[in-house]
């Protein structure tokens, strides 16, 4: 696996196809995994990663082999105390029973053990491709979303694992789109998933519907994420994957009222750059959004200007899977089916943009000064000019 083309990139051969990523901690990232069922060489596991960001190293600290028996993991997500909840669907001939724990918890111990707590099944088994597509703790592990690759969403209360309130199945509606990604806010009083045709906000409490928002013309929601407790960045691909956008949206402070007395959201759009054609993956952290893009690349995004300002091109040979950044916003970490993992330092990135765009906004203000002195000084001159011409013709009579 070639490096990537970037100064402040790194990477690791994992061994297996990478589908599912999180931080545990600032410089410890979890991959999951693997050549799912079947005798195919490929194992299905759970790597615990350390990261040197100034050596630019990555080291296995510890994997948690599955068995092959089961598909391979498929998403994760991991609390701060280390208790990681992860969608692996269990065996073909299981599945056919009626019977799929596909929800597994494991815990991280101290000594970079990965132990096994718990199986759920939430989802009903009726077909083999269902899977459990997301899967999302609340900041404060309050709560845990789980949505299927079928539309069919769960909100439950952690650690009991007891629903929050009545799962939410998208296809009663009648719809064929299905959940492309779910978040929680910050203060946790709201939970927003996203499918192609909308965003959709929920109170986390109740599942109360709050409000629905829709993608710019032409284009598709994917991915979701809150910058802050009322701004929400998503990702909407143009038609035919002919390019991406992304989407702030500044929610209105009385989102709580009913639709028709709400005001609507602030909503900024920028494309992405050129021959991105689809993105593929979304993470943020308040001032940073980081993508992956159907080009290879991984990109760093500002949410405040939504402009790009860094662009790893190639980060990957084959399509990225998932894009994660770490708690304390230095870094960003890609996985592919590649087998590749791929880090990016992205420590003062926001920094230096904010440097050059004050720079900027300097020299454009000292610029515009000194026109102004200009034509003042002008003014003046002619006003003078004026005074001097009015007493020489009154000299004159």
């Amino acid at each position: 696996m070639p490096p990537p083309p970037d100064a402040d990139s790194f990477s690791l051969d994992i061994g297996y196809p990478a589908y599912a990523a999180a931080f545990a901690s600032k410089k410890t990232l979890v991959v999951a995994g693997g050549g799912g069922e079947g005798k195919n060489g490929v194992a299905n596991k759970i790597s615990l990663l350390n990261i040197d960001p100034v050596e630019k190293k990555i080291e296995v600290a510890n994997e948690k082999v599955l068995t092959k028996d089961e598909d391979s993991p498929m998403s994760l997500d991991v609390t701060e105390e280390g208790v990681m909840a992860v969608g692996v669907n269990s065996g073909t001939a299981t599945i056919k029973t009626g019977k799929n724990e596909h929800l597994r918890l494991f815990k991280l111990e101290c000594d970079n053990r990965i132990e096994s707590q718990e199986r759920v099944q939430l989802f009903a088994a009726k077909q083999v491709e269902e899977y459990q597509k997301c899967t999302r703790f609340s900041p404060a592990a309050t709560y845990l979303a789980v949505a299927s690759s079928i539309g069919i969403l769960h909100c439950l209360a952690f650690p009991s694992l007891r629903p929050q309130f009545p799962a939410i199945d998208i296809t009663e509606s009648g719809s064929d789109s299905d959940i492309q990604d779910v978040d929680f806010s910050y203060d946790e009083k709201l939970l927003s998933y996203t499918t192609p045709k909308s965003v959709i906000l929920l109170s986390a409490v109740s599942g109360e519907k709050i409000a629905e928002y829709y993608p710019p013309p032409a284009s598709s929601f994917r991915g979701v994420r809150f910058a802050t407790d009322d701004t929400l960045i998503l990702i909407s691909n143009h038609a035919r994957r002919r390019g991406a956008s992304i989407v702030k949206l500044k929610l209105p402070s009385d989102i709580y009222l009913t639709k028709q007395q709400c005001q609507p959201p602030i909503r900024s759009v920028r494309s992405l750059h050129t021959g991105i054609k689809a993105v593929t993956a979304l993470d943020c952290r308040e001032s940073i959004a980081c993508i992956a893009g159907a080009d290879l690349s991984v990109a760093v995004v500002r949410t405040d200007t939504l402009r790009e300002i860094k662009i790893v091109r190639n980060a990957h040979t084959f399509p990225v899977t998932k894009v994660v950044i770490n708690p304390a916003g230095t870094l960003m970490a890609s996985t592919s089916v590649a087998q590749s993992v791929v880090l990016v330092r992205i420590e003062g990135a926001a920094a230096a943009s904010s440097r050059r765009v004050m720079i900027t906004s300097t020299i454009v203000s000292v610029v515009v000064i000194v026109i102004i002195g200009i034509l003042v000084q002008l003014l003046v001159q002619r006003q003078i000019l004026g005074r001097q011409r009015d007493m020489a013709v009154g000299e004159v009579e």
